[in-house]
């Protein structure tokens, strides 16, 4: 969750109506209770993507995505987490609060993306200006037209070192607004005197960088001679921090309702160049190697990730540590692949050489990621050693214990093992010498917990009764559906006293709703959203009923208690009996003993 306050997330789901959201969106169609729609996002002929007035839900039975009002901004929009809060807020006119104590960051003056917003204009009318027709010339002779320029928010910095001042007015008599100016990078005090300050960017082509939600929050300049250095980026700052944010992301997204592929490229004139040849899906790092937090953003954007390099030495090293990143974030459905470009080309250069239609298919023809680990590894060793396969199981190692998805890393596995010669469980022997598990956690000591294949919710190797599983699974269903249904059920601590961890869950889901009567199912289900059971969670507050259940509820869920309370007494008889045996029993524990006997004989 973050700094933001759990209580203003669910005022603020209480607030929001999910029908409102997703029509302003996707027009709905009145379905009965709910409400349908062709789902955004997957292709479909016939309506499956279902949401609830009454659950503030959506869930599709088409292709399985299902959520709040939160999830549908962070899936439709593509916006983080913090970020779709920000926009449901400032869309019924709150402002979101922070939690205090708990963060040493700065507090984030919004102003400042209203200079860098008038900056950005500023720019722009520089380069249609008479200052500007030398920048336009070399746009020009880039390959440029006016209007990717316009698009991607193109313009110029004059050579004077005073720009923003001619631009705000004296800073003199406004020193607030220089602070801010410093604050988002484009002022620089002289060293040894605070009273004065120099513009950034100067005789410059400028790249305005926005973040996901439009908004810029940094520079990139350009030179357009041979001056020093060639591209000059914002410092970080506040609203800019260059290891999360990527140029072009916000364009692409814009430009494609759904990315298939996403290309990452060096340069902001490598995007630019590419959207000039109507490529579209391409973005750039911003001075620094791809991250880990650059893949997660893109894949919660796209599944194919082609991440692009120079064809030399250095660039293959730059794809080996971008994989180190990569591969522990790829499971089924998502995908990375390495694209290298011929010695002394870049993006920009190659596309305005082969054309659009011969680059695509050198975007097709890139090396999956095994692939290309598996070929540069065996390049490394002399194969038809024995020495050099050993070394190739070494050299692979480290990358197959960066592999989290259990199917890739059993496949990669096996094609170490026909490369090396070595048995697949020789080389599994050898990971398991330095990590128990793919988390690197040791685990054998502790208490063993497995799934319940038929609830979904874990529970302790010591397992209940399957009437138990099933009362588990159903009480937890029902509360997430209709969570006024736990407003009946009271005194329910004992449900702790059982050993598996699906009564703890059942126990903390009546706490919450006790705590909130008027929650929602989508206000209800936020409460497990960086937890490891919010999948499950959403699949079982859309899980179908028996015919039986439906209308019956309430006496369904009274039931399901009664039958966890039968097991909590058995449970507590058991520990007395083993009391009594070993030590003895106290004179209360004895009355409680006798009345748990004959509540077990009902």
């Amino acid at each position: 969750m973050g700094l933001i306050p759990q209580h203003f997330i669910q005022d603020l789901l209480n607030r929001i109506d999910i029908i409102d959201l997703i029509d302003s969106r996707v027009p709905l169609k009145k379905a009965g209770a709910n409400y349908k729609a062709c789902c955004p996002f997957h292709g479909e002929k016939t309506p499956s993507f279902n949401v609830s007035q009454t659950k503030q839900f959506y869930h599709c039975f088409g292709c399985g995505i299902n959520g709040n009002a939160i999830s549908f901004l962070m899936e439709y929009d593509r916006l983080e987490f913090p970020d779709a809060v920000e926009e449901l807020a400032s869309s019924i006119g709150l402002e979101v609060p922070r939690e205090e104590g708990n963060d040493n960051r700065p507090k984030i003056d919004n102003s400042l993306y209203d200079l860098m917003s008038k900056i950005a204009s500023f720019y722009q009318q520089q380069l249609r200006s008479a200052n500007g027709k030398a920048a336009v010339n070399y746009l020009k002779n880039r390959g440029l037209s006016g209007e990717i320029a316009k698009h991607f928010g193109l313009g110029f910095v004059p050579e004077a070192w005073d720009s923003l001042e001619k631009l705000f007015g004296s800073f003199a008599k406004n020193p607030k607004l220089k602070q801010q100016l410093i604050d988002c990078g484009m002022l620089i005090q002289k060293d040894g005197d605070s009273s004065r300050v120099y513009d950034r960017f100067r005789d410059r082509i400028m790249f305005p960088i926005k973040d996901k939600r439009g908004r810029v929050i940094a520079f990139g300049g350009r030179v357009m001679g041979d001056g020093e250095p060639k591209y000059l980026n914002s410092p970080e700052t506040p609203i800019f921090h260059k290891s999360n944010e990527l140029y072009g992301l916000h364009q692409a997204r814009q430009a494609n309702r759904n990315l298939a592929r996403i290309l990452i490229v060096e340069g902001y004139m490598d995007v630019v160049a590419l959207a000039q040849f109507e490529i579209t899906n391409a973005v750039a790092t911003l001075g620094t190697a791809t991250t880990a937090t650059h893949i997660q953003q893109l894949f919660r954007t796209s599944r194919e990730l082609v991440l692009c390099f120079d064809g030399d030495k250095a660039g293959r090293n730059a794809a080996l540590k971008a994989l180190e990143h990569g591969l522990p974030q790829l499971r089924e459905g998502r995908e990375i692949k390495l694209m290298f470009l011929p010695d002394g080309e870049d993006p920009d250069s190659m596309v305005r050489k082969v054309g659009k239609d011969k680059f695509e298919q050198l975007v097709e023809r890139s090396h999956s990621t095994f692939d290309f680990l598996l070929k540069y590894l065996s390049s490394q060793v002399d194969l038809d050693s024995v020495a050099g396969r050993g070394q190739l199981v070494h050299l692979a190692k480290p990358y197959i214990e960066k592999i989290t998805d259990p199917v890739y890393r059993e496949l990669f596995t096996q094609s170490i093992a026909v490369a090396s010669g070595l048995a697949i469980d020789k080389i599994e022997s050898l990971l398991s010498n330095s990590t128990n598990n793919i988390t690197g956690k040791q685990t054998a000591t502790k208490p063993t917990y497995q799934a319940n294949h038929n609830s979904g919710i874990p529970q302790d190797a010591n397992k209940p009764n399957k009437a138990s599983n099933k009362s588990v699974q159903l009480a937890i269903t029902l509360l997430l559906q209709q969570p006024t249904l736990g407003l009946s059920i009271n005194g329910y601590d004992w449900l702790l006293s059982l050993n598996s961890s699906g009564p703890k869950i059942l126990h903390e889901i009546l706490e919450i709703i006790h705590k909130n009567p008027n929650l929602s199912s989508g206000a209800l289900l936020e409460y497990w959203r960086e937890k490891p059971l919010y999948a499950r969670m959403s699949q079982l507050a859309i899980a179908e009923r028996e015919e039986k259940i439906r209308g019956n509820e309430a006496q369904e869920l009274q039931d399901c208690i009664q039958t966890l309370l039968k097991e909590a007494r058995n449970h507590r008889l058991s520990t007395l009996q083993n009391k009594s045996m070993e030590q003895g029993l106290s004179s209360s524990e004895k009355a409680e003993y006798q009345q748990l006997l004959l509540l077990s004989k009902q």
